[in-house]
């Protein structure tokens, strides 16, 4: 049972974690990744849930689809923000 809390700790800080450097990142292609980061976190909160229609669904959307149409979308803009 004690497993089950510190994995909630730990996904529940790092995604925590990834936020925020998804925010102040000024790099764009690495806030991309962090955002991945962060939803890979969110992703071992809803395994730990047992939710895993929604982790099903979660991870194809937020890691793959999302991800990659924010990279595409990137590589027809600047990489840096100003």
């Amino acid at each position: 049972m004690i497993l089950v809390y510190l994995a909630l700790v730990f996904a529940g800080l790092l995604s925590t974690l990834f936020t925020y450097l998804a925010v102040t990142e000024k790099d764009l292609l690495k806030a991309v990744a962090y955002s991945a980061g962060q939803s890979i976190a969110y992703s071992i909160l809803f395994q730990v849930f047992a939710a895993t229609d929604i982790l099903l669904a979660y991870i194809a959307i937020s890691v793959g689809v999302y991800s990659g149409l924010l990279i595409f979308i990137v590589s027809k803009t600047e990489r840096f923000e100003v």
